[in-house]
């Protein structure tokens, strides 16, 4: 076998999209690019590090009248969008919706990387939520009420319903969002 054209020392045996030869996995890992490498077998899109998203922490929150107040309409939502759903929403549904969420408000995203209805729904109803109610409120306040309550829905969930039943107890649905069916 050939050596890698790029490091010189290892063996390719990775076909390469750039080099068009073979590439070790080392240089492969090392080189690959969304823009050059996204039809490549090899690539896989890098995971977000929700954990590095800037967000407040608990005791910022727990004095702050108005943070809450904006946590309670995110909530509020989920909760509003998880009655409509019959009360189904698991946690791992609620985090991915706050996931998603942040793609869109703290990295930019345009669009929603999901196959579930049931979470691109989810995403839908809690941010018309927030624009709604949260119009005035920065950018920067927004991702940091977002990764808080992801942080607190982790910290909360153990396999299933915990977190949600949670802020059913103590935010409950928002207001607007009763429907008188």
């Amino acid at each position: 076998m050939a050596k890698c054209p790029i490091c010189n020392s290892r063996k390719g045996k990775r076909r390469c999209l750039i080099t068009g030869g073979l590439v070790c996995s080392l240089c492969c890992g090392n080189t690959r690019k969304a823009e050059t490498c996204s039809e490549c077998g090899f690539y896989k899109k890098p995971k977000r590090k929700y954990n590095e998203v800037p967000s407040y922490s608990v005791s910022e929150m727990g004095g702050n009248m108005e943070l809450e107040s904006y946590g309670n309409i995110v909530e509020g939502a989920l909760c509003s969008y998880d009655i409509e759903n019959g009360n189904k929403l698991n946690d791992s549904d609620a985090i991915r919706i706050i996931e998603l969420l942040i793609d869109i408000y703290h990295f930019k995203d345009q669009q929603i990387d999901t196959d579930s209805q049931i979470i691109v729904n989810g995403v839908t109803y809690v941010e018309d939520a927030m624009i709604s109610d949260l119009k005035d409120v920065n950018n920067e306040t927004i991702v940091k009420i977002l990764g808080v309550i992801r942080f607190v829905a982790k910290r909360r969930t153990k396999i299933g319903r915990e977190y949600m039943k949670i802020i059913h107890q103590y935010v409950g649905p928002r207001i607007d969002d009763l429907r008188i069916v």
